[in-house]
């Protein structure tokens, strides 16, 4: 049995996973808001305990896919108070044999390798054929949700990156009144402040400013959630929140356009987070497809590259489990450390 742990700015899922031939399953699932979690190591045990499976010889491995820059080893996760000495996890958890971890987008970058076609959703471009020469093509990961996460797949390889907090780049004359917005408001503008589910409210509260309203803050008006945002702007009954969801998918799109091409990812940009699957009609409404390929002498590069939106939630719990399996065999060959 595998035990894959992803957690996130909102949510914490922990999964288990039995092998079956070269295949994973999924055979239980739990999911509970992060912010209740005080301790990875009590919560792991608490749910195998759940699961009435404490003992060792039952967990052959287990991957944590963290949603924080890991530096050694330790993760201080970016939007979660919550901080998580590694070393010390091992030691708490020392009767599963096999143990691992990586961020969020890595996990996120694995697990999309294991996905039938049926999970992805083609937003713009050509889809590409399952052939081993494509699978060596690069791609580019973006993940907007509780923060805002990126990943590169260079040559098959994942690799973590924290481009989320680069320069935010503003394209157009509202965009630099929104950067001026926020760089009152936080000094450093990154693309996280914009695409995420708090940068869609920032969006939101600069329009309001933009209309002469002032602020929610400013004139005692009731906050809305991203939640609100969107679910209104969905359906038309907000002009408001149609405006903020518009400028956040634009944006999304122009820079899903500079991983594209800081990748050069022939082999696709895969839409993941909490945000993209709720929001599939306004990303297939051209908006997102324009920003993405308007690139000045790069347009028809752009244009050769898909798009696409993955559809299943639990796709950085499979990459965990994946990244599990792959331990377990070097542990076996005698390399795993």
């Amino acid at each position: 049995m595998i035990l894959a742990v992803d957690i996130g700015g909102t949510n914490a899922r922990f999964a288990l996973f039995r092998q079956d031939n070269d295949r994973l399953v999924m055979v239980d699932l739990c999911k509970f808001p992060s912010k209740t979690l005080s301790s990875l190591a009590e919560a792991v045990s608490d749910y195998l305990a759940n699961n009435n499976l404490r003992q060792s010889e039952k967990i052959e491995a287990a991957w944590f896919s963290l949603a924080g820059p890991i530096t050694g080893n330790n993760c201080r996760f970016t939007n979660l108070d919550l901080t998580v000495d590694l070393n010390d996890l091992r030691e708490q958890l020392a009767f599963i044999p096999v143990m691992g971890w990586c961020n969020d987008l890595v996990a996120l970058g694995h697990g999309i390798s294991f996905l039938p076609d049926q999970a992805f959703l083609l937003l713009r471009g050509k889809p590409l054929s399952r052939e081993s020469n494509n699978k060596s093509l690069n791609k580019a990961v973006i993940a907007p949700g509780t923060g805002l996460g990126e990943s590169l797949i260079i040559e098959g390889r994942v690799y973590a990156t924290e481009g989320a907090h680069a320069d935010f780049a503003p394209q157009t004359k509202e965009d630099l009144e929104l950067w001026r917005f926020l760089h009152h408001k936080y000094g450093h503008v990154s693309y996280e402040r914009v695409l995420s589910g708090n940068g869609l409210v920032n969006i939101y509260c600069f329009l309001q400013r933009q209309e002469g309203r002032g602020t929610c803050s400013e004139n005692g008006m009731q906050m809305l959630s991203p939640e609100e945002i969107s679910s209104r702007a969905l359906v038309k009954e907000c002009p408001l929140c149609m405006a903020a969801l518009h400028t956040f998918v634009r944006i999304l799109g122009a820079e899903a356009g500079n991983l594209a091409l800081k990748s050069l990812a022939k082999g696709g940009v895969y839409l993941g987070g909490g945000i993209p699957p709720k929001i599939v009609d306004k990303l297939k409404d051209g908006t997102l497809q324009d920003a993405f390929t308007d690139k000045g002498r790069f347009k028809q590069l752009l244009e050769e590259i898909p798009v696409f939106l993955i559809l299943e939630e639990n796709t950085p719990l499979l990459g965990a489990a994946y990244m599990a399996l792959d331990s377990i065999r070097e542990r076996a060959e005698g390399h795993y450390k």
